[in-house]
Parts: C-alpha cells; sequence; structure tokens
C-alpha cells in the first residue's frame, strides 16, 4: 500500500516528524535545490556570454553590453526563489505529498486534517516560510519545542509534518525513530564539504591557470618583440636614424604574423622616437588592438603605450 493514501487516522496515534528529520530533510532538499540552480545559473551566464559576444562583435566596441543581458543577471536573482516555490509547492502537493528530502527521510505533509495539500496550499505554506527566515530561523526552532512538532509557517498555513505512514492504512507502521536520518545527514555532509573542497580547488587553480595562460602567451609575443627591438636599437645606434619595414634587414609588418599577432610596424613616430606598433586581433569586436613600443635614444629607455590592455608586461617596459 502507498504510505500517501490518506485514510482516517486517529489523530493520537499519528508520528509527528522530529526536528531532526524535518532538518536532515530541508538539507537534503536544499542541496538539490542549489545543484540545480547553479547548472541553471553557468548555463544562463554561458549562453548570455556568448550573445554578448555576437553583440559586441557587430557594434566593434568591446565594452558594450546588451541591456537584454543586464535584465538575464538580474533575473538570475528570482530564479532561486521561483525553483524553489515550484519544488516545494509541486512537490508537497503531489502524490508522495514530499519533496526529496522528505522522501528519504520517511515524512510528509499534511493538512491539519491529515489530508493531501493543494497546489495552491503547498505554495502558501512555501509563502509563509519565509515567517520562519525572517524571525532569524526560530520559526524552524519552534518544530523542536512544540508539543505538536510544527514550525511557525505550519502553524500559520494550518499545516503539519508527519510519518509517511501517518494516515494510511498501515498507521502502524510508523517508526518514531530517524532511521535514515543519520546515514542521510553524513552523505549530505560528506557532498557539501567535497562541493566546498572542489569550490576553494576551482578557486585557486581557475586563476591560476588565467595566469599561466597569460604568462604564456606574453612569453609568445615578447621573445619575438625582443629581437626586433634589438635590430631597432641597432640600426638607429649604426645609421643615426629610425629604421622602417622597408630598410635593410627587416619584413613587412605582415611578415611579423603570429598567433596573437597581426603584423608589426617599425617607422619613427609623431614623438621623434623610433618604434615599434604591434597589432593584435580584437577580442569582442572588429577592433585591432595595438601595443605601442618607443625607443628614447637619449635615455636608452623604451616606452610602452599598452592601448591593447595587455597584462603581465615586461620589465624594460616604462
Amino acid at each position: 500500500m502507498n504510505p500517501t493514501s490518506a485514510t482516517a487516522t486517529n489523530a493520537d496515534s499519528v508520528v509527528q516528524a522530529g526536528f531532526l528529520r524535518r532538518w536532515a530533510a530541508l538539507f537534503l532538499d536544499q542541496l538539490i535545490l542549489g545543484v540545480a540552480f547553479y547548472a541553471v545559473f553557468f548555463v544562463v551566464i554561458l549562453v548570455t556570454g556568448l550573445f554578448n559576444e555576437l553583440v559586441t562583435a557587430q557594434s566593434g566596441k568591446a565594452d558594450d553590453i546588451s541591456p537584454a543581458i543586464v535584465v538575464v543577471y538580474l533575473g538570475m536573482f528570482a530564479l532561486y526563489y521561483v525553483m524553489a516555490g515550484a519544488y516545494f509547492g509541486m512537490m508537497e502537493s503531489s502524490r508522495h505529498q514530499a519533496t526529496v528530502g522528505k522522501m528519504a527521510l520517511g515524512i510528509k505533509v499534511v493538512d491539519a486534517q491529515g489530508r493531501r495539500l493543494t497546489l495552491a496550499h503547498a505554495v502558501g505554506r512555501w509563502f509563509a516560510a519565509a515567517l520562519s527566515y525572517l524571525t532569524l530561523y526560530i520559526g524552524f526552532l519552534l518544530a523542536a519545542f512544540s508539543h505538536d512538532k510544527r514550525a511557525l509557517h505550519d502553524m500559520v498555513a494550518g499545516t503539519q509534518v508527519v510519518d509517511a505512514w501517518a494516515y494510511t492504512e498501515h498507521p502502524e507502521r510508523q517508526s518514531r525513530k530517524p532511521g535514515g536520518c543519520v546515514i542521510a545527514f553524513f552523505v549530505a555532509l560528506v557532498l557539501m564539504v567535497g562541493v566546498f573542497v572542489l569550490g576553494i580547488l576551482a578557486a585557486i587553480a581557475v586563476p591560476a591557470y588565467q595566469d599561466y595562460r597569460t604568462r604564456a602567451q606574453s612569453a609568445a609575443l615578447w621573445q619575438p618583440l625582443d629581437e626586433v627591438r634589438d635590430a631597432v636599437n641597432t640600426y638607429q645606434q649604426n645609421n643615426g636614424a629610425c629604421p622602417t619595414n622597408t630598410s635593410e634587414g627587416f619584413g613587412t609588418p605582415e611578415s611579423y604574423a603570429m598567433p596573437g599577432v597581426n603584423r608589426i610596424v617599425i617607422g619613427e613616430f609623431e614623438t621623434g622616437y623610433c618604434g615599434i606598433s604591434v597589432w593584435m586581433p580584437p577580442v569582442g569586436g572588429t577592433i585591432e588592438r595595438q601595443f605601442l613600443v618607443e625607443f628614447d635614444t637619449s635615455e636608452h629607455i623604451w616606452y610602452c603605450t599598452n592601448k591593447a590592455k595587455l597584462k603581465k608586461l615586461p620589465d624594460w617596459c616604462h
């Protein structure tokens, strides 16, 4: 017999779900909701990020942010509560009369007469739970001290949390012992610790990997640029003038192309300094990025104009 089938039961024989069972069930439900929310969250962030890339590519401005993206990000704040309300409302009004966490702990939600909740009643109960949060969780703690083990939102909504076999044809199968509470708690605890550890590792590993990639990309640029700098310095000392791409020993701008660099222009700039202009592919748009290097022959100093907003500049940059 399905334990959720409601029949008349003596109220005195009903086993109310204790605080420990209810807390463990809520713990599991919050874990489930958290995983589901962040799964949706990361997908939405990925999709909106790609959409924003398309928008900036069309506008040619890397700093452009579509208004739709702002709306999506603001909507994410409400997403969790929509998911939670739907989860608790639909599950507790279903034939199981319980969320996944409650089913795992062998308990269910019924009205004051032991009947199955309607969807509106279940959603109203979830809204009433806000009172328990607003009272700094004291509303939840009432379940540990009240004689009928009801929390504040149960009192407001006119509901009760009972053993899964209460109000069925087999009330004798009810149990006052926590049963799977301890196991469920440790499983949830292990999962939470695992998620916490993975989060810490990700927080360390992701920036470290990004820093590694930045250094690797920078190193790939600085090495050939050092060769061009040396050639410019040597040419200027030998000829007393700035070289250009057509000067002996130098190539065309496109001949310096490599991954991350479209071309390198060599010549004398408006400042009167010999210089190297590195043009790089655009990021999030259609406009090339420029990294400018100028050589002050009197001070033997290289000045860098970082229009490309590169990170990890070499030590010789001033």
